[in-house]
């Protein structure tokens, strides 16, 4: 059966947070508890897609998130972000291996007050592995 998976939370943590991360699987990993996740307030709902493709005959997985937020995003730090599903499942966009996921934002500045002011933010990740979900 289908389920529907709707991105409901982002949160972000510095990369380096990531050290004691433990890949249990091929597709799950395990964090330690003591990483602190900083929420990001998010307009609903964030998109999030994971595509994989053959490239030099190796499979790489891609994944992009995008939101929306009043947020400032000008720290340029290396985060990993984790997404809430709908079904209660945690993804996971990032480890503390290269490479690492690519933040950039797009600020809004309308000529209208009444159109949409929020920053759009987009995370790019490409990994050698599948994107993971966190058990």
């Amino acid at each position: 059966m289908k389920q529907i998976r709707i991105v409901t939370k982002v949160e972000r943590t510095p990369i380096r947070n990531l050290g004691g991360m433990t890949r249990i699987s091929e597709t799950e990993v395990r964090l330690p508890s003591d990483i602190t996740w900083e929420p990001i307030s998010i307009k609903p709902h964030a998109q999030l897609s994971i595509i994989d493709k053959q490239e030099d005959k190796n499979t790489v997985w891609d994944a992009k998130l995008v939101f929306k937020t009043c947020e400032d995003f000008s720290k340029r730090k290396r985060w990993a972000y984790r997404c809430l599903l709908s079904n209660g499942q945690y993804r996971l966009i990032g480890s503390d291996d290269r490479p690492y996921p690519v933040t950039s934002v797009n600020e809004n500045m309308p000529e209208n007050v009444t159109e949409n002011q929020l920053n759009e933010v987009t995370v790019s990740w490409k990994s050698p592995r599948f994107i993971p979900v966190i058990s």
